[in-house]
This record gives C-alpha cells, sequence and structure tokens, in this order.
C-alpha cells in the first residue's frame, strides 16, 4: 500500500502554492486573532486605561457614513496577493510582514485596550447606515490602535509597488515578448493604481466613519512603512 506522503498533496506541489497557503493561514490568523482580542479587549480583565490618544481634530472631521464603502475595500484588498503575487518568494515576505504587523498589534490591543466613541448607525436612515450598523455590531468598539486596515492596506500597496516589476503573468497571443512585457506593464499599472487608491481611502475612511482616531491610523502608517522596511529588503528573503 502506497504511503501518504505530504509532498504529494495537491496544493503543496509547488513553492508558489505553499506561498499561497502559507499567506491563507495568516488570513485565518488575522481573523481567529482579531475576534479573540477584540473579546478580551471588551472585557479589560486587566483594568488596563485607554490610551489618551483622541484629540480635537477626531471631533473636527465630520461623521460620513458612505465612507464606509471605502472601509469595505480591506477585504478584496488583502485577498489580491493570492491571484497577483509575482513569485513565491514575494508572497513569503509579505506573509511574514502581515503576520509581524497582526502579532505587534494584539499585543497593543490587550496591553492597551482603548475604546472609541462611534455615533449610532441606524439601519432605517439608508444603506450606508445599514452597512455601519452591521459593522459596529459584529466589531466592538475596541482594537483600534493601531488600525489594522490601515496598516494591512499599506502593506499590500507597497508590496505591489515593491514587486510589480517582477510579474510573469502575462500572455500574449502573437508570443512576442514585446507585446507580452506591454501587457504586464498594464496590468501592473492598473493594479498599482488600485491599491494605491484603496489604501489612501482606507485610511480616510477609518476616521471618517468614526472607526478610529487619526492616531490609529496615523500608528497603522508607520507600522506598514516599519515592516515594509523590514521584510522587503533583500538581506532577509533572497530574491
Amino acid at each position: 500500500m502506497k504511503l501518504f506522503r505530504w509532498r504529494d498533496f495537491p496544493w503543496l506541489d509547488s513553492e508558489f502554492a505553499r506561498a499561497r497557503w502559507m499567506y491563507a493561514i495568516g488570513l485565518c490568523y488575522l481573523l481567529a486573532g482579531y475576534l479573540a482580542t477584540n473579546e478580551i479587549a471588551a472585557l479589560n480583565p486587566w483594568n488596563r486605561p485607554a490610551l489618551p490618544i483622541a484629540t480635537q481634530l477626531d471631533k473636527i472631521i465630520p461623521f460620513t457614513p458612505s465612507m464606509v464603502i471605502f472601509y469595505f475595500l480591506y477585504y478584496p484588498i488583502l485577498a489580491t496577493p493570492l491571484l497577483f503575487a509575482a513569485d513565491a518568494i514575494s508572497l513569503t515576505r509579505l506573509a511574514l510582514a502581515q503576520v509581524s504587523t497582526q502579532s505587534l498589534a494584539y499585543i497593543v490591543f490587550l496591553a492597551f485596550p482603548t475604546p472609541i466613541e462611534r455615533p449610532p448607525a441606524v439601519p432605517v436612515e439608508g444603506v450606508f447606515h445599514f452597512l455601519l450598523d452591521l459593522l459596529f455590531r459584529a466589531d466592538h468598539p475596541f482594537n483600534t490602535f493601531p488600525s489594522m486596515h490601515v496598516a494591512q492596506s499599506c502593506i499590500v500597496a507597497i508590496f505591489f509597488l515593491k514587486y510589480a516589476g517582477r510579474w510573469p503573468f502575462s500572455r500574449s497571443r502573437s508570443g512576442s515578448p514585446h507585446a507580452k512585457a506591454l501587457r504586464a506593464n498594464r496590468v501592473a499599472v492598473v493594479v498599482l493604481w488600485f491599491h494605491g487608491f484603496a489604501a489612501i481611502t482606507v485610511s480616510a475612511s477609518a476616521v471618517m466613519i468614526k472607526q478610529h482616531y487619526v492616531a490609529d491610523a496615523a500608528a497603522g502608517i508607520l507600522l506598514a512603512g516599519l515592516m515594509s522596511y523590514i521584510f522587503f529588503r533583500k538581506p532577509y528573503l533572497r530574491s
């Protein structure tokens, strides 16, 4: 009888497939870890004080329910690297950067469970309030600092900015190298513009729907820059 071997498992038959699974497992860690720390932070069993991060600017920024549409861009942003990553090494870099970002954020969430005051979102007032109501019901007003939405959206945008030039996935019917490169460049431009736009609008929406303070978004941007600097450098994974 033939013994089971892990290398025969169909989803592990290549380095790229393993990298995709690594990234997908990281997304599962994001979901499980966020939900768990959010519940613990809501209980605050250690009676930790909240971080004094609310500012006058947060009061000036208007509550804009329609921006919730851009806030939800976060979810497809996390999935696009599974389709458009350049190679296994770059996707592995991204997976490590995202998991490290999550782990550091979870520590802060538990050490300083800082709540945010959110306005009521009444479903009967329209589709945007309905979406906000779903968001607010599913997510306790904790796990704010740093903003995971901002940090991870920015990391993915930096990832594509760093590695888009290596994309090998384009093909042309004529087989012309020039046509192939031209098509790859067009796809690269579209994906880069989308993720740049998404990172900006997700960051803006986070504070405009009162899901995060300005300091949360700023910390998310800084965290994304730090993790990108650490994990997207050549000395850490040869490419």
